[in-house]
């Protein structure tokens, strides 16, 4: 499963604005040619790659410790009663790794000495442009495996839910990221380059009426500083053209 990410990659303000922590405040013609901008540089300098295996997947204990997921052919458990309740009719899941590369991150720290005000902007269309690219893998996955009688479920990152953020690491070495596509994670847990993505899929034969990701699914829904909400519909209006 491979393909070219061409002009997939959009980059919506709309999205760069939730990022921004827009909430319906006033919008400068000077904002908005910078977010352009912004956009604009943020596509010159974004290298988009990933990786992703397939891999047989376990429920251990449906019982009282049903929420165990083992990745066969591995020593990952997850140990998630959100991944459980997303794979729970899945026999296979497909586990990537995504990364913009490393120009990005140079660029966004240039500016951070010279123009503090574009490099958070060209933060926020680096962070809309990783989910952009996920969401382009994700669609062309599931393209391919509908050919073949099989559906996909939503994707789910460690940091998400009650799935730890540090199991980033241990998938990382289990995809050999950094020597597939550069993509390693420091001591901290931050990973490097910055602007990068982990996350599952499950897959299977049965038809799935497949749940969006829901801020309100989250547990830290109440205190995100980056859920949506009517941001979608006030950058609607502001954008309306």
């Amino acid at each position: 499963m491979s393909f070219k990410f061409d002009n997939l990659i959009k980059i919506e303000e709309k999205e760069v604005l939730r990022y921004l922590e827009y909430k319906g405040q006033y919008i400068s013609d000077n904002l908005k040619n910078n977010i352009y901008e912004c956009i604009k540089i943020t596509k010159e300098k974004i290298n988009p790659r990933y990786i992703l295996r397939v891999y047989p997947i376990l429920i251990e204990n449906k019982g009282a410790c049903y929420n165990k997921i083992s990745i066969k052919g591995s020593n990952l458990k997850l140990k998630s009663r959100d991944l459980y309740n997303i794979l729970k009719d899945c026999d296979e899941c497909i586990i990537i790794s995504a990364t913009l590369g490393i120009e990005i991150e140079k660029e966004i720290r240039k500016y951070s000495y010279s123009q503090l005000s574009k490099s958070i902007i060209l933060d926020a269309c680096a962070t809309t442009a990783i989910e952009e690219v996920c969401d382009a893998v994700q669609s062309n996955i599931e393209k391919e495996l509908n050919q073949k009688g099989k559906h996909i479920t939503m994707r789910y990152s460690p940091g998400y839910g009650d799935l730890p953020l540090e199991l980033n690491k241990e998938i990382l070495n289990l995809l050999n990221a950094q020597n597939q596509i550069g993509l390693t994670i420091n001591d901290s847990g931050i990973m490097i380059p910055r602007k990068s993505v982990v996350a599952i899929m499950g897959i299977t034969h049965k038809t799935i009426n497949r749940v969006q990701p829901s801020c309100l699914n989250c547990e830290n829904h109440k205190t995100c500083k980056y859920k949506k909400g009517d941001v979608d519909n006030e950058c609607s209006r502001v954008y309306k053209k």
